[in-house]
């Protein structure tokens, strides 16, 4: 039977073509992944995006997922501990977000100032540093590709995150965060953690990391980074 440690489901844009590949390239033996695609418009200057991933929740709620995960990090970055709340009280499943997961993931690592990396806009850095400093990070950096439509994040080269990321970097970053799920990370994580000398999370990396700990599946994937590996 697929799924028979745990079955879990991720709520992710219409848009997002790099979420699926990535998390497969990296499933533990026993778990299977079931994913729900939803279609949203721009999401607010706020973060917020109203009723989104409601009638997906119910999808996989029949579909007998174990977990629910919101898997967008744009539309989670304001209210992500309400949607879980209401999710998780409607369909009766553990859910978390893209924005939450990864804050979890730098509070298990020690993390209290980040450097992003992202392909948002200018106009959003402001948001993303509300966000960060609304759960107790201190943002020391942000690099963007500056990539504005949806459908182009994923074809942003490893090589340029890579390069971003390094740029991003500074003595007072304890971690640094690559930042949305369409964004291609998995092929240079753990090249840049090496070359860095410290951690190095992606929101994808962080969607896998708390689902498992949501699934109550306790295993250590390797050459992902540290978050994944449990080499502190």
């Amino acid at each position: 039977m697929y799924g028979w440690r745990s079955r879990i489901g991720f709520i992710v844009p219409s848009n997002n073509t790099v979420i699926e590949p990535e998390l497969y390239h990296v499933v533990p033996e026993g778990i299977s992944f079931h994913f729900t695609k939803i279609v949203f418009g721009t999401p607010a200057s706020d973060g917020r995006n109203k009723d989104v991933g409601g009638e997906a929740a119910g999808v996989l709620q029949r579909a007998g997922v174990d977990v629910i995960v919101y898997a967008c990090m744009a539309t989670s970055l304001v209210d992500a501990a309400q949607w879980e709340r209401d999710t998780a009280e409607r369909t009766g499943i553990p859910a978390a977000t893209a924005s939450s997961a990864l804050k979890e993931a730098l509070r298990a690592l020690g993390v209290q100032s980040v450097a992003l990396v992202c392909h948002y806009t200018k106009d959003r850095f402001g948001l993303l540093r509300e966000s960060f400093k609304a759960d107790g990070f201190r943002v020391a950096s942000i690099e963007s590709a500056n990539v504005a439509d949806p459908k182009q994040v994923n074809l942003i080269p490893t090589e340029e995150v890579y390069r971003l990321a390094r740029k991003a970097d500074t003595k007072e970053a304890n971690a640094v965060c690559l930042l949305a799920t369409d964004l291609r990370t998995f092929p240079i994580l753990q090249q840049l953690e090496d070359d860095l000398g410290k951690p190095v999370v992606s929101s994808n990396q962080a969607i896998l990391w708390k689902a498992l700990q949501l699934a109550g599946v306790k295993t250590q994937i390797q050459g992902y980074g540290s978050l994944l590996s449990g080499e502190r």
